[in-house]
């Protein structure tokens, strides 16, 4: 600043001396132009200064540090926004005089601070958590090498899945129509008996690890382990009013198409095993067929593969679609595919629709051996200190409780007493051939057009005051009967009408008599 007041008077001083010789100017303009002079050298002039003087500083301080001068230190002076920065801080630190709530305002702000530092230091905490468990999961999935003195085992058991639902699930290709009217229908029909649900899932659970590993071997759709829900509940004794039989629901021509023998004794349709071979057999065949399309080869499994041809030259007569929702099928048909994936909706997401599905283990349930004698399955487990019904349960295609080896020699045993029964087995001597002999338990068409032609009818007149309720009353049927063999809809009846009613023999007797 020195410096600048010394150019200052040197100005000022010319600028007089000026003014002494030169007289034609006048005074003013002599000063302005020596004060817009000086203006002019103190800005030019100022920043070099002032960069003089920082120079001048970092000198000072080097030499401080080198042990050269004996000057105190000096703080070099803050940048205007490091000022403000500075002043902000010191007055956050204080409490104004003028305002009550400043306190306040300062524990809420530390509280807040406090708040954030525990909520991120808990973030960490279970972040590190979450990636313990993941590299446990990891560590326990990976694969160690087979020991040689344990029996070799198939790929399946060394799957990472521990489940079988995991692999079905994993195995899902159909796309999700949960939209469609009719799955929501089934979905909310199905979800509202949860323990119906879970008991479907105890009995698929002895015959799923098969028929998945079976799926995945031919790398079919695993929405196809849920078809025997659909068919038969995953009953191997199921009949139909059609006569299809067995877990799969083969009629008998299906079924001796692919192999299912049928006699009086025995019945292949109700062979877990060699029926799911052959339904499986039949889905490949109809799927190349109809060309992939997998809801056209599910329609062609109920209703029969030139039903659904003839739907589908039908709506191309007509210019429609010719997917399978667009088809004009029967009842049942348009119903089979919404309840597949009803099925699949809720064992896909089982919490959702309050449903507990108990794992199933990634290994066999059921075990085979092969016996070239006829074997008592009664007393086979009665031997073995089992329940009389073990073996006829899991092997309903005998259907008089003893094996016949002229047409199959595997008997289907349960995993966990396999060993005991096996030499119980063994043990049994030949039980008595029941190859002609006609079982009770046979579906036979035949037998019901029979049992038909010994009922006898009686034709009575509607009076007047009569109904269903005292007609059947007096004749010993029900009045769903009667209605059923006049192909009666409703409850209407008039005087002067016939209806037909079946009564036994023995009443026709009584009548009479």
């Amino acid at each position: 600043m020195t410096n600048i007041f010394r150019l200052r008077s040197f100005t000022t001083t010319d600028s007089a001396k000026s003014a002494k010789t030169t007289s034609a100017k006048p005074v003013k303009s002599k000063i302005v132009f020596s004060a817009t002079l000086s203006l002019l050298l103190f800005s030019v002039l100022n920043p070099v200064i002032a960069q003089a003087d920082d120079t001048d500083q970092y000198l000072r301080n080097a030499a401080r540090q080198l042990g050269i001068s004996n000057e105190a230190p000096t703080r070099a002076q803050p940048r205007n926004n490091q000022r403000r920065h500075v002043q902000a801080k010191q007055r956050a630190g204080r409490v104004s005089p003028n305002n009550p709530y400043a306190i306040k305002q300062q524990q809420t702000q530390r509280q807040n601070l406090a708040r954030k530092r525990e909520r991120l230091h808990r973030l960490n905490q279970l972040k590190q958590v979450r990636l313990q468990r993941h590299n446990k999961a990891r560590a326990q999935h990976v694969q160690r090498p087979q020991n040689r003195s344990q029996p070799n085992r198939s790929r399946q058991h060394q799957s990472r899945h521990g489940n079988v639902w995991g692999r079905v699930y994993q195995g899902f290709r159909f796309k999700n129509y949960n939209r469609r009217p009719l799955v929501k229908r089934y979905i909310k029909s199905f979800s509202k008996n949860p323990a119906r649900i879970e008991r479907l899932a105890v009995r698929a659970s002895k015959h799923l690890f098969p028929i998945v590993n079976e799926l995945n071997r031919r790398r079919m759709p695993t929405e196809l382990a849920l078809l025997p829900f659909v068919e038969s509940a995953y009953r191997n004794k199921a009949f139909s009013h059609a006569g299809a039989a067995g877990m799969w629901q083969f009629i008998r021509s299906t079924g001796r198409m692919y192999g299912l023998k049928q006699t009086g004794s025995y019945d292949g349709r109700m062979d877990s095993f060699e029926a799911t071979r052959a339904a499986l057999d039949y889905l490949q065949k109809l799927n190349r067929e109809f060309r992939g399309d997998w809801f056209l080869t599910l329609a062609a499994y109920n209703a029969g593969e030139n039903r659904v041809h003839r739907a589908i030259a039908e709506n191309q007569r007509r210019g429609l679609r010719t997917d399978y929702w667009s088809l004009r099928l029967p009842r049942e048909t348009k119903q089979y595919v919404p309840r597949l994936l009803a099925f699949k909706e809720i064992f896909r997401n089982p919490r959702a629709f309050r449903v507990r599905l108990h794992g199933v283990p990634n290994t066999h349930a059921l075990a085979q051996i092969r016996v070239n004698k006829p074997v008592n399955l009664r007393k086979a487990a009665a031997s073995a200190g089992l329940p009389a019904d073990t073996l006829t349960t899991l092997n309903p295609s005998y259907l008089h409780g003893i094996t016949t080896p002229r047409f199959s020699n595997r008997i289907i045993l349960p995993q966990q007493h396999a060993g005991r029964l096996t030499h119980a087995i063994q043990r049994l001597p030949a039980a008595a051939d029941v190859h002609n002999k006609r079982s009770r338990f046979a579906y036979s068409s035949k037998k019901k057009r029979y049992k038909s032609k010994r009922r006898r009818y009686v034709t009575h007149k509607v009076r007047r005051g009569d109904n269903l309720y005292r007609i059947a009353l007096k004749h010993g049927t029900t009045v769903k009967k009667i209605k059923r063999l006049n192909k009666m809809h409703n409850n209407k009846i008039w005087p002067g009408r016939r209806l037909k009613i079946a009564t036994s023999k023995r009443r026709g007797k009584r009548r009479s008599s």
